[in-house]
């Protein structure tokens, strides 16, 4: 599974190209819904044409309902109050048949501890009006932790057809300087998924990105290299392509860590220190591993567009 962010509805006219550009892809995610008001209504930019293209294609399409972009929105609200909750899910299945929909792939995050209960009774109503259409039901997840436990995975493995472990963001914006998608993290976040899903429920999500860090010195006059504290870590994401091109323009060639299982680049410009653990084909496969290892139900890619043409030949190798 590929997902394609899509904005505005004439993006969707680009599918053939952006199709075209990849290998193996079978189920693309493109991103037309997301929850729009505090009564569970959507904001739809979905497109009849390129979910026929992508059946012509032989490629299904599990379009993804995410509850992030509008800030406006009480997800909590929605999802406790029974009247809500109906609604959002009758809207999601209004959808998923308007389009002719093979799946969905639901994207709720940063959902409140106090919610879980009524995210799992929201996951279990939707699974079954998905099933009485014959939808396909993904659920994208965290790797587990102790704070996401309310998620609970085990029980929405008994009701939706995929969980899918969102295998990136390890380190984001805000935090100290590290590593997307280590694969020591990913590792543990597949491990400790297996404990409560079944291997053939699982889709290892992946990232086509990465981040570059600039730690810039607090005080130039007085500044330990080993000491983070003393520096302001800001960072920024970049697609491999751009990636790449960045430590060619610095001079700057990439070792590989078998930590990390990436390449690791690390530079100085005036007084700033610059850090990236790449996402590229080589860390890319040894994720891919963890899917052909685990026996796992399959990949996800986020995103499209943020790739490498390389990178495909890797994937077909590992994903049929």
């Amino acid at each position: 599974m590929a997902w394609h962010q899509v904005t505005n509805t004439s993006s969707n006219n680009d599918i053939a190209n952006v199709l075209a550009g990849t290998k193996g892809v079978n189920v693309m995610s493109p991103t037309w819904f997301y929850l729009n008001d505090n009564k569970g209504n959507l904001h739809d930019i979905a497109s009849t044409s390129y979910v026929n293209y992508c059946h012509s294609q032989g490629v299904e399409v599990w379009a993804l309902f995410s509850n992030l972009e509008n800030k406006e929105v009480d997800t909590s609200y929605v999802l406790t109050h029974t009247s809500t909750r109906h609604n959002l899910v009758n809207q999601i299945i209004a959808a998923a048949i308007q389009y002719n929909l093979d799946g969905v792939n639901l994207d709720f995050e940063a959902i409140d501890t106090s919610v879980g209960d009524a995210y799992i009774q929201f996951v279990r109503e939707l699974s079954i009006k998905c099933a009485n259409n014959g939808i396909i039901l993904s659920v994208d997840n965290y790797v587990p932790t102790s704070y996401t436990a309310f998620y609970n995975r085990a029980e929405q493995a008994k009701f939706a057809d995929y969980v899918v472990i969102m295998g990136y963001d390890e380190h984001t914006l805000g935090d100290e300087a590290g590593s997307v998608a280590s694969i020591k993290w990913v590792t543990e976040g597949v491990t400790n998924t297996l404990a409560s899903v079944p291997a053939e429920q699982i889709i290892l999500g992946m990232p086509f990105y990465t981040r570059v860090w600039e730690l810039t010195p607090q005080d130039t006059e007085n500044v330990e290299v080993s000491d983070e504290t003393s520096y302001k870590v800001t960072s920024s994401v970049y697609g491999m392509s751009n990636a790449a091109k960045n430590l060619a323009n610095n001079n700057v060639t990439a070792e590989w860590s078998k930590e990390y299982g990436q390449n690791y680049a690390e530079w100085t410009v005036d007084n700033s220190i610059f850090k990236v653990w790449l996402e590229d084909s080589d860390s890319i496969e040894e994720k891919l591993k963890l899917v052909d290892s685990n026996s796992l139900a399959g990949a996800a890619f986020w995103k499209l567009g943020f790739e490498t043409s390389n990178i495909w030949d890797t994937i077909i190798k590992y994903i049929n």
